[in-house]
């Protein structure tokens, strides 16, 4: 039984690393790409001129999603025994925003991958588009700070330690204050970001190391 858990938090923690840096890398990639326009007319610009970008950040976001499924199993079998209902609780909203991601990549995808030659020429689909990814990538970020504060309560009494906590609840802040990047601007969405890949790379580095 000792060995199974080293194996899934093994397997755990290098895909919550792995996920981590996706996501930053997803984050430098918008940044590149440039916020999108408000008008149709400008998306289609801006989707012409930033297609290599925007298909990067659709991939780069798939497998960065993808990596968080053997995490939260790994996650919630670190913490369960501090505290199951709050390690339930934080775990099965990282599980359920998995499918929204990859949902909203399927939204995404249509602005740059054709599908059986059919490609998005018109301004008013193009809006619609933008709107629901990025409307739906606030209710994540949103999401994920929660998440993140719920298990960053319950790593205070287990085995991560309070510099990971702590780093947790910095990083729920910055969460919340980054699902609103119309309003404080690429740089400092960049930083909100950051902050979101470290607590990543670092709950992932503490539970490959966990015994």
């Amino acid at each position: 039984m000792r060995d199974e858990n080293r194996k899934l938090y093994r397997l755990g923690g290098a895909s919550l690393i792995g996920s981590g840096l996706l996501f930053f890398s997803r984050d430098v990639l918008e940044l590149l790409a440039g916020p999108p326009p408000s008008s149709g007319v400008e998306i289609l610009a801006w989707v012409e001129s930033g297609k290599l970008y925007l298909s990067f950040i659709s991939e780069v976001l798939f497998f960065a999603v993808v990596a968080l499924v053997p995490a939260v199993f790994a996650l919630y079998h670190s913490l369960a025994s501090t505290d199951r209902a709050k390690a339930a609780t934080g775990c099965g909203i990282i599980a359920m925003v998995i499918p929204l991601v990859a949902m909203l990549l399927v939204v995404h995808g249509r602005l740059v991958y054709p599908v059986f030659g059919i490609r998005v020429n018109s301004p008013d689909v193009a809006s619609n588009i933008v709107a629901l990814f990025y409307g739906g990538m606030h209710a994540v970020a949103l999401l994920m700070g929660i998440a993140t504060f719920v298990l960053s309560a319950v790593m205070l009494r287990g085995a991560y330690g309070r510099r990971i906590a702590y780093l947790g609840f910095a990083t729920c802040a910055l969460d919340i204050i980054g699902a609103y990047p119309y309003v404080i601007g690429p740089v400092l969405t960049l930083v909100c970001q950051l902050f979101f890949a470290a607590w990543f790379v670092s709950v992932g580095a503490k539970l490959y190391s966990m015994r």
